[in-house]
């Protein structure tokens, strides 16, 4: 996780999120290039990545009282 805050891997998360979504609309209106696909398949690993940072930051904060 590197140290980050649970706000900024949630705004990191939210922004490849968005991007997947648009890419995913190209892909089904339009066709993507090869380089738009390999991008498409990186931020999707990135999206693994940071979802498990997500859960497991989760997991280790305090409880709220």
């Amino acid at each position: 996780m590197e140290g980050r805050t649970l706000k900024q891997i949630r705004d990191e998360l939210q922004h490849l999120m968005l991007q997947q979504v648009e890419s995913l609309k190209a892909q089904t209106f339009g066709g993507l290039t090869e380089e738009e696909l390999r991008e498409q398949d990186e931020r999707l690993n990135r999206i693994r990545e940071l979802s498990a940072d997500f859960l497991s930051a989760l997991k280790n904060q305090p409880p709220e009282e």
